[in-house]
This record gives structure tokens, C-alpha cells and sequence, in this order.
């Protein structure tokens, strides 16, 4: 195919409405630390927190880490309700919100724009609701849809102590509009503004347990931080609440979707994947755009002709895309969600 035949193949995709699902290499893109940089925290900072068993627990991790068997795979080497799971969750809240600080005081102070934000355009001229799903800790994804003005659902009802209360939360979006008609009598009229759904079924950084509740809070608390790391844990936390939640609606709006944005995602979390691959294999319009396709990622979607894959050439400018199993190479890199948009999309 031709560049103009591939951008046009591309541009006709986002006429569908899709589902948009975010994984971490979108967050890495914009500063926020990896699984690899996750990894090398962890190892500098655990053995200082831990002694004796839970050290020696920690040390046989590490050594998984260090022959690359990769760091997901590491993690679910803990044992099932680890006493080191507290502390992970502590060290990894502690980085990935560092790093989103720098991004979110950048972003308001209008010294940098997320890529996201540039493609909700894209995603919202043909509907007013937007579903996505996410398994990042980080709120790149809130703050991109807040800086440019658009209402979020994320299953709280407040702010500075926000409740989770997703039947209260719903009036956000409601519209009420009284109209008088031409007997004099009058009506309403409810409508509903545009709108992104945002479903986070390894939680938040902004989730805490207070007292048995879950609570959203804008500041950091010393109370419990409901995120599920990496491992055996996301398992058992994950069909808890509020995750059970945020999970089973993401994987009901799966089955449902015409059409799925795959953005930055490893097709790692069994949680999301046997929806999200039964969705795939019924031919469901896919459109992939990652740097770098991770094995399992190839392998699942190498038969699948339904599925475009957009990802980075034999260097950083070149761009492959596979479209009906035939791949073509062209300059510049869309891979990058921001080249994407001005490249392909404008």
C-alpha cells in the first residue's frame, strides 16, 4: 500500500467510536517511570526496608530480575499475601508520583501538552461518551481529558474526599433543560455532555482504604494506597473492591465495542485479556499503536488481519504498519502518539 492508501486506511478507523484502551507505554512516553525503572528502584530500596525472611523472600525476586525472566513474571514469584507487598506498593506509589507531579504542574502551567489530550478530538466528533480502560496507576489520562475540558467518570462522587458512588456520580453529566411550549405548558429536556469513562481496574494513585472505605484524595494520606501491583497480589486484590468494579464494567464495554484503540499496551494482564482476545478473534475492527510490539503481542495478533499494528521500523524515525497481514515501512514516526496525530490524523 501507499502512504496515502495507509493514512487513509487509518484515519477511516476513528469514524467507528472505539473503545480506547492505554497501557503504560503511553505513560512512559511522557516521563513516567517503566516496568524496567520500577524494577531497579525496588532493588535499592527494599533490601533497605526488610530484614530476615521477607529479605531473603525479596533477594530470590531480585535474582529473577536480574535474568531478565521479565519483571511481571518476577513479581509473581512473592507468595500469595506477601508481607513485602505493603512496602512494593509504597515504593511504587512513591516513584510513578514523583514522576507525575513534574507532569502534572508542567501541564498546568501550560508549559507542555499530553499527546492524549491532542486525540480526543479525533475520538469525540462522532459521540458523547468515550470509554477507556487502563491499567496505569498514574491520572495522565484524567488530567488529559480535564485540561482540555472535558468531563470524567471514574466511579467517585467528590473531590477532596471523594466517595466511591458511581450511581451519585452519574449527574455530573446530566443536563436538564426546561422549554416552554407553545400552549404556554412547559417541558424538560435531559441530555448528557461529552464524556470519557474512565475504568482503572489496578486502581489509582489517588484510591485509599480509610476505615473499610474507599476513598479518592487529591493530596497524599499516610492511609492505605489501593493499587495492585505486578504479580500473584493482582489476583487476589483484584476482585476486592473497588477493583471488581472498574474490572467487570471495562470487560463489559469490551464485549460490547465495535471497535478497540490499543494504545502503549503489552497484552499482559490476564484480567482484561480474555474478553479483550475473544473480542479480537470475532473480528472486531483493532487499531495498535506502540513503539515496541512485546512477543505476546505479536503472537496474538500475527493471525488476526482485523488488527493494525502500528509500531517503530528499523529505527526511531521509520514506522511498520501492518494492515491485512501485509506490512509496509514509511519515513517518520508515527509510533509516537504525538507524531501519529500530526502525521496521519491532521
Amino acid at each position: 500500500m501507499d502512504v496515502d492508501s495507509v493514512k487513509k486506511h487509518l484515519q477511516e478507523f476513528f469514524v467507528q467510536s472505539p473503545l480506547v484502551l492505554v497501557g503504560s507505554g503511553l505513560s512512559l512516553g511522557e516521563g513516567i517511570s517503566g516496568m524496567w525503572h520500577l524494577s531497579q528502584h525496588l532493588k535499592k530500596v527494599i533490601p533497605k526496608l526488610v530484614e530476615g525472611k521477607l529479605l531473603a523472600e525479596w533477594k530470590q525476586v531480585e535474582e529473577l530480575i536480574d535474568q531478565d525472566v521479565g519483571f511481571e513474571d518476577a513479581m509473581a514469584s512473592l507468595k500469595q499475601g506477601s508481607d513485602l507487598v505493603p512496602f512494593i506498593v509504597s515504593e511504587t506509589t512513591r516513584l510513578i508520583g514523583k514522576d507525575e507531579k513534574s507532569i502534572i504542574e508542567a501541564v498546568v502551567l501550560q508549559e507542555k501538552q499530553l499527546s492524549f489530550s491532542l486525540l480526543l478530538n479525533h475520538l469525540l466528533h462522532n459521540q458523547n461518551e468515550l470509554i477507556i480502560v487502563t491499567p496505569n496507576y498514574d491520572r495522565l489520562i484524567e488530567l488529559a481529558c480535564e485540561s482540555v475540558g472535558l468531563d470524567i467518570i471514574t466511579g467517585f462522587n467528590g473531590y477532596y474526599c471523594g466517595t466511591h458512588d458511581p450511581n451519585g456520580e452519574k449527574d455530573k453529566i446530566s443536563v436538564i433543560e426546561r422549554k416552554r411550549n407553545l400552549r404556554g405548558g412547559s417541558g424538560v429536556r435531559v441530555s448528557v455532555k461529552k464524556h470519557a469513562k474512565i475504568f482503572k481496574p489496578h486502581g489509582s494513585l489517588d484510591w485509599y482504604e480509610i476505615n473499610g472505605n474507599i476513598i479518592r484524595l487529591p493530596y497524599e494520606s499516610s492511609a492505605r494506597r489501593l493499587i495492585i501491583t505486578p504479580g500473584t497480589s493482582k489476583f487476589r486484590e483484584g476482585y476486592q473492591h473497588p477493583f471488581d468494579y472498574h474490572r467487570e464494567l471495562a470487560n463489559r464495554y469490551i464485549q460490547e465495542t465495535k471497535s478497540i484503540l490499543i494504545i502503549g499496551y503489552g497484552f499482559n494482564d490476564e484480567q482484561l485479556e480474555v474478553h479483550l482476545l475473544n473480542k479480537l478473534r470475532e473480528g472486531v475492527p483493532a487499531l495498535v499503536i506502540t513503539k515496541v510490539l512485546t512477543p505476546k503481542a505479536i503472537r496474538i495478533c500475527d493471525s488476526l488481519n482485523n488488527v493494525t499494528l502500528v509500531s517503530v521500523g528499523r529505527n526511531d524515525n521509520e514506522t511498520k504498519i501492518r494492515i491485512g497481514g501485509v506490512e509496509t515501512l514509511h519515513d517518520g514516526n508515527w509510533w509516537s502518539l504525538n507524531e501519529f496525530i500530526n502525521g496521519v490524523l491532521r
